[in-house]
């Protein structure tokens, strides 16, 4: 099992100002650089890290690129990593990188830290008229909602977690897809947020799809605090827990907040056991936020319990 042991947070322009020496062996991180933040996060890995690994998952022939060596998922197990303090870098790392790193890592019995950088503000979309109602160009969508291997099942009557973010349409692609059935449906919203108002922002952003949504069924709500993972583990661990109660299948769908992200790929690596883990592999877009706030780093723990 990997768990949390501690959380630190610091403003990015404290960090820059403290020019520390080099802490972690070696970095996971990305192969692209999107915006303000992930570029401030490869500075800081050069003064922090004596090297860094980047990784890309492949969903077309699910594999996992880790610098320049491609491996299966089937063969992940046997990445061997180095000696030496571990950190991951989730700034901007997507769900499937971090679902498959917590696993290389876990299976190494490594314990580990993650990074993340939150932005000042993200890029809205100019939609003029009346009945505009505010979204954010973050990203154009991908192939689609599907399930991650290994963690696939029978999606059909199973419950569904979805994670609200800014992007209405990744919530609009679940709706219209028709492997699942929404009508058990559960939301998590990120409250308290990042920043005062930003949870009226992700309402606002999804206001169209739960309008759909609401003509369906009646989803649930459950909240946690929209940078915090520990919380966000907990609500997870209470919806598993219903579902197993009630012999179901649990389809996870983190598409909020990159904390909640990590949460899910650390649950998914401590649960195996009827979890099908959901991301349709949306196109990110280059400058989709702007400037640098919070950093936050967890540290993730490695232990024997079962």
């Amino acid at each position: 099992m990997i768990n949390i042991s501690s959380w630190s947070s610091y403003l990015a322009k404290d960090l820059e100002s403290r020019n520390p020496p080099n802490k972690y062996s070696l970095t996971f991180t990305y192969t692209d650089q999107y915006d303000d933040r992930s570029s401030w996060a490869t500075q800081y890995i050069d003064m922090v890290s004596e090297k860094s690994i980047t990784v890309d998952y492949n969903p077309l022939d699910p594999s996992m690129t880790i610098g320049s060596e491609v491996y299966s998922l089937l063969h992940l197990k046997n990445y061997r990593v180095p000696k030496g303090r571990i950190l991951v870098d989730s700034t901007s790392l997507a769900l499937p990188e971090l679902l498959h790193l917590f696993f290389i890592l876990e299976k190494n019995k490594r314990s580990f830290d993650v990074m993340y950088v939150q932005p000042d503000e993200y890029t809205e979309s100019k939609v003029d008229g009346l009945k505009a109602i505010q979204s954010f160009d973050l990203s154009d969508d991908g192939t689609g909602v599907q399930q991650l291997p290994p963690y696939v099942g029978y999606s059909y009557g199973s419950m569904i977690f979805f994670f609200l973010g800014w992007e209405g349409h990744r919530l609009g692609s679940l709706i219209n897809s028709e492997e699942f059935d929404i009508k058990n449906i559960t939301c998590l919203l990120g409250i308290p947020p990042f920043k005062p108002s930003w949870d009226y922002k992700t309402l606002s952003s999804n206001y169209r799809q739960l309008a759909d949504l609401n003509n369906i069924t009646t989803p649930r709500f459950k909240y946690a605090g929209a940078n915090d993972p520990i919380k966000t583990y907990e609500m997870i661990d209470q919806v598993y827990k219903s579902t197993t109660y009630h012999n179901q299948w649990l389809s996870l769908a983190p598409f909020g907040t990159k904390p909640a992200a990590i949460a899910s790929a650390q649950f998914a690596v401590n649960n195996t056991s009827r979890l099908i883990m959901l991301y349709d592999f949306v196109k990110k877009k280059h400058k989709r936020s702007n400037g640098t706030d919070l950093v936050h780093v967890w540290k993730f723990e490695y232990s024997n319990e079962a």
